[in-house]
């Protein structure tokens, strides 16, 4: 989303409770055109004082939008109807009230409920249905963890796929790395695909016992990458290392795959708050090695972490 208008416009963004200052310092970085304005827990508002010199796309934040205007219910849905577009409903807790089909490439409408301080407020925002943007009412999750699924990290599979728009086909092969105990393994195998962990430590029964699942009970520094035949269609990082840690480890797999890779979902870990100003370093790496960054953004089921989407 490009601002192309009066320096009066402002943007609202929805990120997880506890990223606001990652938030906040990011767009003090990459995007000086703004001024914040308002926060409260994970719903922050900032001022364009003039336009903006690249895309509006933080990274953490969920989703966001233009505000076009605050008031009572009544209010903003008066002016919505006037406006006559798709307008969706919902808190920036996760309450979704009304939900709307909008296609992609849409734009529309939505009202979302800021109940903060003992006080309630209504936003309406317009925003484009596009992969800048989450599918979903605020980046809220439409998923729920089943009850013999091994961690949350299923979550993280099932958001990040449906944020990028990506249906995996059933028989496709898969390399999770990091993937004990094994919630985002078993999220895959749900899906067809067949399955290589790749961890040191133990993964769940229900994964072991799986036919498509295979098990290199290794650590990434010991894992001999030639084992890795030109078969695998999909790469999913999770490590628990720094951010320069886990791209310089996933370069040499990513060298064997690529040929034969349709997309890779690399989860960074968030382990300090000064590794914010280095995030368009991490993305300018991964492009390095020889792949496009589609998407960068914080997932409702990620907490000190956020996603890159490429291919």
């Amino acid at each position: 989303m490009t601002q192309n208008q009066a320096s009066t416009t402002f943007f609202y963004f929805l990120c997880n409770p506890g990223s606001e200052a990652f938030l906040k310092e990011e767009i003090r970085l990459i995007y000086p055109e703004l001024s914040f304005a308002y926060s409260t827990d994970g719903f922050l508002t900032f001022k364009a004082s003039r336009v903006l010199g690249k895309t509006l796309r933080p990274v953490f934040c969920r989703h966001f939008g233009k505000f076009i205007m605050r008031g009572s219910l009544e209010e903003v849905e008066n002016k919505a109807k006037q406006m006559d577009l798709p307008t969706r409903y919902y808190s920036k807790d996760g309450e979704i009230y009304r939900e709307v089909s909008i296609k992609y490439g849409e734009v529309a409408l939505e009202i979302i409920r800021v109940y903060a301080q003992g006080k309630e407020q209504f936003y309406l925002g317009e925003f484009k249905n596009t992969v800048l943007t989450s599918p979903h009412p605020g980046g809220f999750s439409s998923a729920t963890l089943p009850t013999d699924a091994p961690s949350r990290a299923y979550l993280k599979v099932i958001d990040g796929l449906e944020y990028a728009g990506i249906k995996l086909s059933s028989g496709d092969h898969a390399l999770e790395i990091g993937s004990s105990p094994g919630g985002a393994t078993y999220a895959l195998l749900e899906k067809g695909l067949k399955v290589e962990g790749l961890d040191p430590a133990l993964m769940s029964e229900i994964c072991l016992r799986h036919p498509n699942f295979h098990h290199h009970h290794t650590s990434i520094q010991e894992f001999k990458v030639f084992d890795l035949k030109n078969h695998i269609h999909w790469l999913f990082v999770d490590m628990n290392l720094p951010p320069e840690g886990t791209l310089a480890e996933i370069e040499k797999v990513v060298e064997k795959i690529r040929p034969s890779l349709k997309g890779a979902f690399i989860t960074l870990k968030m382990t300090k708050f000064d590794l914010v100003k280095r995030v368009p370093m991490y993305l300018n790496i991964v492009e390095k090695m020889g792949l496009k960054v589609v998407v960068a953004t914080q997932l409702s089921s990620h907490k000190q972490e956020f996603l890159i989407y490429a291919e």
